[in-house]
């Protein structure tokens, strides 16, 4: 039996979701703040089970913005899983998950996603529903100072998502992003690989 799988480390709440070619979905989230890097591999190993590494065809992670350390993480044990089945891995923006989410839930666009960088900043990007279920990008992830981000928000009038603290819940969005990734790499047969995979650091 064939199956996807995603992670999301990025605040450091481990997100796990799982779907097989029938469907059949598992999710679940695990608050390990610093124990992150030391629990990660064997929730992993208990959670694929029944199946086995070998069932998946692509996996997915949430590529930032968020914590240096946790983002790293996640980042690199997608890559090196990837790099060890040869399959494609897939580094889904955790701004873009959340808009997806929002739009799912609401069916609003634009849709103008918050998160907190620090007192001073916050990383922000914007997206827009110009086809169904396709999420396009007007503005990218990128750091803003508190100013230039409410420039926006006046200017795009949109539905604004300020992220959530926790977001490991949110692994159930980057696997459905991902899997539009799939399907579309499926036609041309050329996949992405985890040598590309490069987490949103700025």
């Amino acid at each position: 039996m064939k199956a996807s799988l995603a992670l999301h480390t990025t605040s450091g709440e481990l997100g796990i979701t799982i779907v097989n070619n029938q469907g059949e979905k598992k999710s679940q989230t695990w608050d390990l703040g610093r124990e992150l890097g030391k629990k990660l591999h064997q929730i992993l190993t208990d959670f694929i089970k029944p199946l086995t590494w070998q069932d998946f065809q692509f996996m997915a992670v949430a590529k930032g913005p968020g914590s240096y350390t946790s983002t790293r993480i996640g980042v690199v044990t997608a890559r090196t899983i990837a790099q060890q089945l040869h399959i494609p891995v897939y580094g889904i923006s955790t701004l873009k998950s959340l808009a997806w989410q929002e739009f799912k839930n609401e069916n609003s666009s634009p849709i103008l996603v918050q998160m907190r960088a620090n007192n001073q900043e916050v990383f922000g990007a914007i997206f827009e529903v110009k086809k169904e279920d396709i999420l396009t990008t007007i503005v990218g992830d990128k750091l803003y100072n508190l100013e230039e981000w409410q420039n926006l928000v006046d200017q795009y009038h949109g539905k604004l998502v300020i992220s959530p603290d926790k977001l490991g819940n949110n692994s159930e969005s980057i696997l459905s992003l991902a899997t539009i990734k799939y399907e579309q790499e499926c036609l041309n047969n050329v996949f992405s690989s985890w040598e590309n995979l490069i987490p949103f650091y700025q």
